[in-house]
């Protein structure tokens, strides 16, 4: 009687405490080369494939002894770019930015997005849509990519992402491998 109570005040405690949802913070940089006065205006922005996420083997999840089947929920909670490069400079030399979320079998889908970006701004929260990730999370492979218009910034510029990602376990499952 009294490990059927436990079992039952465990199961409460994950489905109404949030600790079946693991937080997961992904970093990446990117550099922008700068441009001539021609490529400032013409020229392709280079930021082509942002990074490469494996949600399912990320330390927090394998830690808990996670797998791929037990994920349920993945969302985007928090997307931010951040100009470190030493030279000040601003995103005004981008007028719009996708985040797409892509993976083998799977139709391309925006994730985050934003633009155009006031002067000044060397920090940025971009807006998110509320597309559910766990298939993405949970294929082979998944991707961030971008679609970016503007033009070349007019020094080399790095760039670096921060993603946050809450992820949802299935309660059975993680009460399986305890």
């Amino acid at each position: 009687m009294k490990a059927k109570f436990l079992l039952s005040g465990m199961l409460g405690l994950i489905g109404c405490g949030g600790l079946d949802t693991f937080p997961i913070e992904v970093t990446s940089e990117s550099q922008v080369e700068g441009g001539s006065l021609i490529e400032q205006w013409v020229g392709d922005l280079g930021f082509g494939g942002f990074l490469n996420l494996d949600i399912s083997s990320h330390e927090s999840l394998a830690n808990q002894g996670i797998k791929p089947e037990q994920i349920d929920s993945v969302r985007l909670t928090e997307m931010r770019l951040e100009i470190t490069s030493p030279d000040a400079q601003d995103f005004t030399f981008i007028e719009s930015l996708e985040f797409l979320a892509e993976a083998p079998e799977l139709e391309q889908k925006l994730v985050a997005f934003g633009g155009p970006f006031t002067e000044g701004e060397s920090i940025i929260i971009l807006d998110r849509t509320d597309l559910e990730l766990a298939p993405y999370a949970t294929a082979e492979t998944m991707s961030i990519t971008t679609n970016v218009t503007g033009r070349r910034p007019p020094q080399d510029t790095t760039i670096k992402a921060f993603l946050r990602l809450d992820v949802d376990v299935n309660v059975t499952g993680l009460l399986s491998s305890l």
